[in-house]
């Protein structure tokens, strides 16, 4: 029969035309759902399936479509289909890691990943998602090896660094995370929300070793990048400068921790202790201890 075809030469063509036609339906399925006409996308999307239905590389572009539209359980059938089928695309074993890793099915959840870098061994987001995976399992020194490895391979990675200052934070390693956030802070490869988590990071680390001036500097730089401060933050902007010895910087953040939570108890203590020092003389005036925030005690 073969023959009949010329050799059947008409085959990879066939195929070829029918992967091209898929990827074009499943193209327009995601302008269809990115402009909310979902019906549409599902239309496109059962057409592309019905093209070709066994390849894996389609599936994988169908599941994409489901998981914008939040269709998340089909999405999942699309996924273990194109990674049981042995899709080449690193990306669709993470993107069926990241919806396993939001089920807490960790164990799967770790082949998915170890699948993703055997096909790219230096696959970054495959390594952030191995790292996040032993940071939920508590394995802290495991995620730090694994960020410290695409730290390796560049150096400048703001998005390694503030993971792996977060880890050591928590092991209480602050004299390590120090030097790593002060890079980051200077750095212009940094989102407002992360600059302020590594402002917040260092004033926090500064004040653990009652440097208050350099503090208060950082987390009120912090709070700068930030739309709210909650009322608990802005006490300990408040403390630090009262520690540091700016009674107008901390009469300030005192005034915005009470515009927020006004019975604020902390906040109330700094208050009365501020206008004490108003009403007395400079020689008569003892300054009180005040309750430190928590993360100071």
């Amino acid at each position: 029969m073969c023959a009949l075809f010329s050799g059947c030469g008409w085959l990879p063509n066939f195929l070829q035309h029918s992967a091209d036609k898929s990827v074009r339906l499943t193209e327009e399925a995601r302008q269809a759902c990115e402009r909310g006409d979902h019906e549409r996308a599902r239309q496109l999307l059962a057409h592309a399936g019905e093209v070709a239905p066994d390849d894996p590389d389609v599936q994988y572009r169908i599941a994409r479509v489901l998981l914008l539209a939040g269709d998340t359980d089909e999405a999942v059938k699309h996924l273990r289909y194109a990674t049981k089928r042995g899709v080449d695309d690193p990306d669709a074993y993470l993107e069926l890691a990241r919806v396993l890793l939001e089920a807490h099915q960790y164990g799967e959840c770790q082949e998915m990943i170890d699948s993703a870098l055997r096909l790219v061994p230096t696959h970054v987001p495959a390594q952030f998602l191995a790292g996040r995976l032993a940071e939920l399992r508590h394995k802290d020194d495991e995620a730090l090896a694994i960020y410290y490895r695409v730290l390796g391979n560049d150096p400048s990675d703001v998005q390694a660094m503030l993971r792996v200052t977060d880890v050591l934070m928590r092991m209480d390693r602050t004299n390590q995370a120090a030097p790593l956030l002060r890079t980051i802070v200077d750095s212009d490869r940094i989102s407002p929300i992360e600059l302020a988590r590594a402002h917040w990071a260092l004033g926090l680390i500064y004040g653990r070793d009652h440097r208050w001036a350099e503090s208060a500097t950082q987390l009120a730089a912090a709070a700068d990048l930030r739309p709210e401060v909650p009322a608990d933050e802005a006490y300990q902007i408040a403390y630090a400068w009262w520690e540091a010895g700016d009674r107008e910087k901390a009469r300030n953040y005192v005034n915005r921790t009470l515009a927020t939570s006004p019975q604020h108890a902390n906040a109330l203590a700094l208050a009365a202790a501020l206008r004490l020092g108003d009403s007395a003389s400079q020689t008569a005036y003892t300054r009180q201890p005040l309750p430190a925030p928590k993360e100071w005690q």
